[in-house]
């Protein structure tokens, strides 16, 4: 058992003191993705299929505004709250808000549709920066460039579960009660928290700003610091750009599959079907280039790395341009959602990890 643990360490880089802490970590995250999946597929589903695919624009710009504000409040939260136990919180409230909500469905209200859409964009967004902030209070940057692909990796198995999964269980306990699936596995997650703030008790300790007794910053001093930050690294003004132009195009990539599957699927029972083995093929895709992103880095180095992202964006437009239809859609979303979480959002997320929070 042990040369075969010592096998597994050296093929996945992981030295043997990190392993209980990796697993622990992919575990974690398995939970969140697996959460997400089924939220995401009900959410979208819910949403095309009884409220309408012709307000997607506008929910997309409620919920821009709603990140915008909601991530600025999270993130003075974070100073204050030990990691460890901000995501405990987080992950409880976003699943018993959600099992909430299921009765409401029976009330014949349509606008909790497009609520439930924005409430999975947030709370999939949340959980991910709450994580990757508990997971940069876990690992220092050197360890984090070799173990988060690998921790990556369990979301995508956890994503993979969910996803196939979705259909059967939507079938088994009703469609709309893939909202209270998403409560249970969120309580879970949770569960896995508190449990590891018993045995790394870093994760009960405060922000390293807190416990220097740094001065509070509001959100307009803080972008008045970024700007001589900018004007000295140009590492940091690749990381905002690649993290700005992608968002501006994702809204509109995003509607134009949204509208094809749409299209393409008459009944709820088809699209969540297609959502789910969609959803199943891309993780699985994801989760083989993952064993081998490390080696993507070494090779090419993180800033070039996170080039490949945004320049597979203009081949799925001149995709669009030339064919519009489910083919060329499936083609845009699996490519731009592989390579964003395969090797755009952890070689980001090293990277942040250099810069003051």
């Amino acid at each position: 058992m042990n040369k075969a643990a010592a096998m597994v360490g050296r093929w996945l880089k992981v030295q043997p003191d990190e392993i209980g802490l990796f697993l622990w970590s992919a575990a974690l995250l398995y939970l969140i993705r697996t959460a997400n999946i089924f939220f995401n597929n009900f959410a979208e589903t819910a949403f095309l299929k009884r409220f309408g695919v012709e307000y997607l624009p506008i929910v997309y710009v409620a919920n821009s505004l709603a990140t915008f504000v909601i991530m600025a409040a999270i993130t003075g939260l974070l100073r204050k709250l030990p990691s460890g136990r901000m995501l405990a919180y987080m992950m409880l409230f976003c699943g018993l808000s959600a099992a909430a909500l299921r009765p409401v469905l029976e009330m014949g209200f349509d606008l909790i549709y497009p609520v439930l859409f924005l409430l999975k964009a947030q709370y999939e967004g949340l959980l991910a920066l709450v994580f990757w902030n508990l997971a940069n209070d876990l690992f220092n940057t050197r360890q984090s460039k070799r173990i988060f692909p690998l921790i990556t990796a369990g979301g995508v198995i956890g994503a993979i579960v969910g996803s196939f999964i979705t259909p059967g269980l939507a079938r088994a306990i009703n469609f709309d009660n893939l909202m209270l699936a998403y409560g249970v596995v969120a309580g879970m997650g949770a569960l896995c928290v508190w449990q590891m703030s018993r045995i790394y008790p870093v994760l009960n300790m405060p922000e390293r700003d807190a416990k220097k007794g740094g001065k509070k910053t509001n959100l307009i001093q803080e972008f008045k610091q970024i700007v001589p930050m900018m004007k000295e690294s140009t590492l940091l003004k690749i990381l905002v750009l690649l993290t700005l132009l992608p968002n501006i195009a994702l809204p509109i990539m995003n509607y134009q599959f949204n509208f094809a599957v749409n299209e393409t699927y008459a009944t709820e029972g088809g699209m969540v079907a297609f959502f789910g083995y969609f959803r199943g093929l891309l993780n699985i895709i994801s989760l083989v280039i993952l064993l081998f992103v490390g080696k993507i880095y070494t090779r090419w180095g993180l800033p070039v790395a996170l080039m490949f992202h945004p320049i597979n964006y203009a081949l799925a437009f001149l995709a669009f341009l030339f064919r519009f239809d489910i083919v060329t859609a499936m083609y845009a979303r699996l490519s731009t959602r592989v390579l964003l979480v395969t090797i755009n959002n952890p070689a980001r997320n090293i990277l942040v990890g250099l810069f003051p929070d």
